[in-house]
């Protein structure tokens, strides 16, 4: 246990007393596989990348499950007994903070993937074209998180530059967005 002390009352804090360090942000490390390749008219091309070992103090339940609730939402289960709770009312889940919320936030995911195809050059100099290609692609299109994460986003472990601890601070989640998959259909015309 460790206290917050302003000994002074100047605002300069100390930390006195014992603490436990229960992880680390920062992540054992960073991987990425990615490759290109030709085969007559057709390309394929893709990204994996991924992060292993870090650790986040995950406060996206709690966040979730107090901020934007309403008395006409659905009841919570406390204590996982399968019956809601607070008498079918609304329940807002309490924010006592305690070390299951720290949690593994290792990923792996498909950031790219392309598939494309080159009309042959013969049919091309017909029309006038340098050349066309036909792609469809997406972003995210696989994303796996740690079994133990329980958010949308382990991804949300960036410095502030302000130091604010909100949805992007580093080693601490509220509120973090969802990862963002996205399709793309696309022709690019050289003339």
């Amino acid at each position: 246990m460790y206290y917050v002390v302003d000994q002074n009352g100047d605002g300069e804090i100390t930390y006195e007393g014992d603490y436990v360090k229960l992880g680390s942000a920062t992540p054992d490390f960073f991987w990425g596989l990615s490759s290109n390749m030709n085969y007559k008219d057709f390309d394929f091309a893709f990204q994996f990348q991924g992060s292993q070992g870090a650790e986040v103090y995950n406060l996206d339940p709690i966040y979730w499950q107090s901020q934007f609730r309403n008395a006409t939402g659905p009841s919570f289960d406390a204590n996982n007994d399968g019956l809601a709770d607070n008498n079918g009312l609304h329940y807002e889940q309490t924010r006592d903070a305690h070390g299951s919320m720290i949690q593994d936030a290792s990923y792996v995911a498909l950031r790219n993937l392309t598939l494309g195809y080159t009309l042959d050059s013969d049919l091309t100099d017909r029309i006038g074209l340098s050349s066309i290609r036909m792609y469809v692609a997406a972003t995210n299109l696989l994303y796996f998180m740690a079994d133990s994460y329980t958010s949308f986003n382990p991804e949300g472990v960036e410095i502030e530059n302000t130091g604010y601890p909100g949805p992007t601070t580093y080693g601490y989640q509220e509120g973090a967005s969802p990862i963002v998959r996205s399709f793309t259909l696309g022709l690019n015309v050289n003339f």
